[in-house]
C-alpha cells in the first residue's frame, strides 16, 4: 500500500513541476487529460502487471514519462529544446530508482523477507528512501529553473536530504536497530513528514521570492518604458521644433543678407549650430524603433562629452519585439553612458556596432570605464544597489526570451556587451 501512496504522490509532484518550470498553455481540458491518462496508466499498473517479474511499475514510468515529454512538446510555450531534459529526468529518476528497489528485492528474496512482518517492513523502507532522493530532484531542477537556489543553499539543502535518507536507510533498511516494528514505521512516516515540510519551505520561499522578483521586474520595466519615452519624446519634439521654425530662420538669414549684416549672420548661424548639436541624428539603421531609441540615447551621450562612433544596419522589420528592443539597447547604452560619467572627459568614449547576418541579431555596445569596475560580469549585476542591476537581469531575461547569447567582458579601462539572438524566418 505504501508503494501505491508514494507513486501517486510523485505523480501529483511531477505535474506541479511541469506546470511551474514551463509555460503551458491555459485550458483545464488539457490539464485534466494530460493528468487523467497518465493517472489511470499508474493506478492499472497497480493491478495489472506487464511482466512476471514484477518490474510493471518501471514499464508504467517510462510511458509516463513519454506522455508527458509529448505533452511538453504541444502545449508548452517554452522552446522544446531547452525543455526537454527537464521534463525527462525526474520521470527517469523515478523509474531507475523502482528498477533497483526491484532488483534488490530480486537479489535478497522478497519471498524469503516476507517471512516475517520485519522483512515486509525493510523492504517497504527502501520506497521511503527513494521518496527523499526524488523531492530532492525536483527541489533542485526547479531552484535551478527560477534561478535563485544559491550554491550553497542548494548544498545545505543536499545535505538535509542526504541525512534523512541515510536515518531512512538505517532505520527503514538494514535492519540493524532492533526496534518494534510499529515504532519503525512511525519514524518512517515522521521523516517523510519531514521530508514534506522541508520541500514545502524551500519551494514556497523560492515560489514567492519569484513572485517578488517578477513583479519587480515588471514595475521596473513600467518605469524604464515610461523614461524611454520621455528621452525619445524630448528629442523628437525638439526636431519637429526645429522644422516647424525652419521657415522663420530662413526669412530672418535672408534679411540679414539683404541688408549685408554678415557678422550678425555669422553669429546667428553659430547660434543655430549649437542649438542643432541638440538633435544629432546619428543613426538611420533602417529600423525605426532602433533609429529612435539610439539618435536619443547617443544625444544623451554626446551632451555628456562622450565621443561617440555608431555603425548599424537592421531591417526595418526584425521578429524582436520593439518592447523587448527597448528593454535591452535602452539598459545598455544607459549603463555606458554612466560608465563613462566615471572618468575623465578625454578617455570617455562609445561604440556601438549592429547588424543582421544570417539570421541573427548581433550588436555590441563597448564604452570606456573605470581601471576597477563595480561590476561582476558573471552574475550580470552590480555591487551597489539600485535599478542598475536589476536593468542587467532584464537585459538577460530578455535576450534568453529569444534562444540568445549575452557576453559581457571587462578589460582594463573599458566595458564591452554583446548580444546575439536568432531571428525568426
Amino acid at each position: 500500500m505504501e508503494q501505491e501512496i508514494f507513486q501517486l504522490l510523485w505523480l501529483g509532484c511531477y505535474w506541479y513541476y511541469i506546470e511551474q518550470i514551463g509555460s503551458m498553455e491555459k485550458g483545464i481540458g488539457k490539464r485534466a487529460l494530460g493528468f487523467g491518462l497518465t493517472g489511470v496508466l499508474l493506478t492499472a499498473s497497480f493491478w495489472m502487471p506487464l511482466f512476471k517479474t514484477g518490474f510493471q511499475m518501471v514499464a508504467a514510468w517510462v510511458m509516463i514519462t513519454g506522455i508527458l515529454v509529448l505533452y511538453d512538446l504541444f502545449f508548452d510555450a517554452e522552446p522544446f529544446g531547452r525543455q526537454w531534459w527537464r521534463i525527462l529526468l525526474p520521470g527517469v529518476c523515478i523509474a531507475v530508482g523502482m528498477m533497483v528497489i526491484r532488483v534488490q528485492m530480486s537479489v535478497v528474496g522478497l519471498q524469503s523477507e516476507g517471512d516475517s512482518v520485519l522483512g515486509v517492513s525493510l523492504s517497504v523502507g527502501r520506497i521511503f528512501v527513494l521518496h527523499g532522493g526524488i523531492m530532492l530532484v525536483f527541489l533542485l531542477l526547479l531552484g535551478k529553473k527560477r534561478e535563485s537556489l544559491k550554491i550553497w543553499n542548494g548544498v545545505l539543502l543536499v545535505a538535509a536530504y542526504g541525512i534523512l535518507t541515510a536515518f531512512l536507510w538505517l532505520v527503514g533498511c538494514t535492519g540493524q536497530i532492533e526496534i518494534a516494528v510499529w515504532f519503525r514505521n512511525a519514524f518512517l512516516w515522521g521523516a517523510v513528514c519531514l521530508e514534506a515540510l522541508l520541500f514545502l519551505a524551500v519551494e514556497g520561499t523560492l515560489f514567492f521570492y519569484k513572485k517578488g522578483f517578477d513583479f519587480q521586474i515588471e514595475k521596473f520595466r513600467s518605469e524604464l518604458m515610461e523614461h524611454q519615452y520621455d528621452e525619445i519624446k524630448s528629442v523628437y519634439m525638439d526636431m519637429r521644433g526645429w522644422r516647424h521654425d525652419y521657415h522663420n530662420h530662413m526669412q530672418a538669414m535672408k534679411a540679414q543678407l539683404t541688408l549685408g549684416k554678415t557678422e550678425e549672420m555669422r553669429r546667428y548661424l553659430d547660434a543655430l549650430e549649437q542649438e542643432l548639436d541638440r538633435v544629432d541624428t546619428f543613426v538611420r539603421s533602417g529600423n525605426l524603433m532602433v533609429d529612435a531609441i539610439l539618435n536619443s540615447k547617443l544625444t544623451l551621450a554626446r551632451r555628456q562629452k562622450i565621443a561617440v562612433n555608431c555603425k548599424t544596419k537592421v531591417p526595418e522589420q526584425i521578429s524582436v519585439q520593439e518592447v523587448d528592443l527597448c528593454v535591452i539597447l535602452g539598459n545598455l547604452l544607459d549603463n555606458a553612458i554612466e560608465a563613462c560619467e566615471l572618468v575623465g572627459e578625454e578617455k570617455r568614449f562609445l561604440r556601438v556596432y549592429m547588424t543582421v547576418n544570417k539570421s541573427q541579431l548581433y550588436f555590441s555596445v563597448q564604452n570606456a570605464a573605470k581601471e576597477e569596475p563595480d561590476f561582476e560580469a558573471s552574475n550580470y549585476i552590480t555591487r551597489k544597489r539600485g535599478n542598475h542591476g536589476l536593468g542587467m537581469k532584464r537585459v538577460k531575461a530578455a535576450v534568453d526570451k529569444y534562444g540568445g547569447y549575452l557576453h559581457l567582458a571587462n578589460e582594463p579601462g573599458i566595458f564591452a556587451a554583446e548580444v546575439t539572438m536568432p531571428l525568426e524566418c
